[in-house]
């Protein structure tokens, strides 16, 4: 019993000498709160920060102090988070960073002042048509490119001043400036805007100035060797001939023109018997080509479609040597240069290339036998499960409902049909239509509208129109149709707008147009059509 007390009392002698470790350590500095004054505050919503974390709310003018505590020795930055508004109000910050001593900071200065809100305002000239809608827009930086806010719309119906409806806050720290969200019609027109950008004061520089609407398009004649140049009447749609055709390479079929903006425009033409494309450069004034310097450049051996990917790059399917090739364009010149990793092989003479919405993904028809469609990534990556079983020799690909379905026209002499398939929106692979292939008439190529939600095809001398389902990519026949167009009703072409819809007509040298109507899909045949071209013209350009 005596040990065991004796053993207590040492262990309680050996901690008090230790003493725990308390008595040596001095104690934690106290911590100390940042804060200061507002002054000038009328507006609401003011939101102040500290080291760019913790937020205080203020509603109004007087002494604040944040939450949070700081010990001696660390620093601290107070920034405006959110500035007022109601009205708006700048706040500025000053004595805002330091180090913290042994007292509380009481030092921090936000002075608040009212922000004037200035007109925008300008001059419209040239304007005739109705419909012209200005807006004040403004880029927010953000995930995929950031998000453009457009506010203050306002038509504009006649020429001379005008100002927005209402006013400018100078507040606003995004860039700001006027943009045309519509553009008038009735007639269509094209207006520009100069000295877009909003400065912070009453603003009357804005200038729009309109011009009547230059539509021209292209048609390749290919037994003449040239292409044939139209312009269109902005009201009526009429086509007139602009000079004698321009020489191209040995039989040019594939067309396709580039709008590259500023009034810069390209017209680019497979020459299947020379195995090259020819590039041309529009005039903005008159629609006459000039070849682009170093025109025409090598392709593959019978190039036979082409198509543009989502940021302007140039494909071109090559049915003689089983292949795509890329290239690049150049803004300026128009220049052609191949890409990396082109030509890539596909199965056997493609005759058809489209791309996605997004102009990722490429869908290949190859016409020689191998019955199928091939897929590759834009960079020419051929996809997982390429190619894709198709109907009999697909010679033409068209996408609709927003790119949800593909079809492909296959003329077979003695089956011919149109294939449905839905398009997976993850991986693009291709999946086919319920009863795909549909036995419908079909002799040459087919488009769907510029809405997705029409496909016209030809069939011997006439065109034929379907609605497509949107949910199940199902073709039912248009009231109306056939169509009559001409001779051997080669291509179908449907002009930006969705306002036209021209057919190439091999066997009769010449090309037919039609006003669509966007809510039925119905044609209208055009005053003055069909309008000559050359010998065997075969697909067209539209701007």
């Amino acid at each position: 019993m005596l040990r065991l007390i004796g053993s207590v009392t040492f262990l309680a002698l050996l901690m008090d000498g230790c003493g725990g470790g308390d008595a040596s350590s001095p104690p934690p500095p106290p911590p100390y709160t940042v804060g200061g004054a507002v002054t000038g505050l009328t507006g609401s919503g003011l939101m102040l920060q500290i080291n760019a974390g913790d937020l205080l709310a203020v509603s109004k003018a007087g002494a604040f102090t944040f939450a949070n505590q700081l010990g001696s020795g660390a620093s601290y930055t107070v920034t405006v988070n959110t500035q007022p508004s109601t009205p708006a109000q700048n706040c500025t910050v000053a004595n805002g960073s330091g180090t913290v001593g042994a007292a509380n900071v009481t030092t921090v200065a936000v002075a608040c002042s009212t922000v004037a809100n200035y007109t925008v305002g300008g001059t419209v000239s040239g304007l005739v048509g109705s419909g012209l809608t200005l807006a004040i827009c403004s880029h927010s930086a953000g995930p995929g490119g950031g998000i453009t806010f457009c506010h203050n719309l306002k038509q504009v119906g006649a020429n001379g001043a005008f100002t927005l409806d209402s006013s400018y806050s100078a507040g606003n720290s995004n860039f700001a400036y006027v943009s045309i969200t519509q553009q008038p019609s009735s007639p269509p027109q094209n207006c520009l805007i100069s000295n877009p950008a909003v400065s912070k004061a009453n603003d009357t520089s804005v200038t729009v100035s309109c011009a009547d609407y230059l539509a021209y398009f292209y048609v390749t004649n290919a037994t003449d060797n040239t292409l044939s140049s139209y312009s269109v009447d902005a009201t009526t749609g009429a086509a007139t001939a602009i000079g004698t055709p321009t020489a191209t390479g040995a039989s040019p079929h594939a067309i396709v023109g580039r709008d590259i903006g500023a009034g810069t425009r390209y017209v680019f033409v497979g020459n299947g018997g020379s195995n090259d494309v020819s590039a041309f450069t529009v005039s903005p004034t008159t629609g006459a080509l000039t070849a682009v310097p170093g025109s025409p450049f090598a392709a593959g051996t019978d190039p036979q479609a082409m198509a543009f990917d989502g940021v302007g790059n140039l494909y071109v399917a090559n049915a003689g040597s089983d292949n795509v090739s890329a290239y690049a364009i150049d803004a300026n010149t128009g220049a052609l240069t191949a890409l990396p990793g082109s030509p890539v092989a596909v199965v056997k003479s493609p005759t058809s290339i489209v791309f996605d919405p997004d102009g990722s993904q490429i869908y290949v028809g190859n016409h020689g036998g191998s019955n199928d469609i091939s897929e590759l990534s834009s960079d020419l990556t051929p996809m997982p499960g390429s190619p894709f079983p198709a109907g009999g020799n697909p010679l033409s690909l068209a996408l609709g409902a927003g790119g949800k379905i593909l079809y492909s026209a296959n003329p077979d002499a003695t089956n011919p049909s149109i294939s449905g398939f839905s398009v997976d929106p993850n991986t693009g692979a291709l999946s086919p239509l319920s009863g795909s292939p549909f036995p419908l008439p079909v002799s040459h190529y087919m488009a769907s509208d510029q809405t997705g939600a029409y496909l016209y095809v030809t069939s011997g001398a006439n065109v034929v129109g379907y609605a497509i389902d949107a949910t199940t990519g199902a073709l039912t026949a248009l009231p109306g149709f056939p169509v009559a167009a001409g001779v051997n009703a080669y291509s179908i072409t449907i002009d930006p707008t969705n306002r036209i819809l021209y057919v190439t007509n091999d066997g009769a040298a010449n090309v037919s147009a039609f006003t669509l109507d966007a809510s039925t899909g119905a044609l209208t045949p055009m005053a003055g059509s069909p309008f000559p071209a050359g010998h065997h013209p075969e697909f067209i350009a539209t701007f």
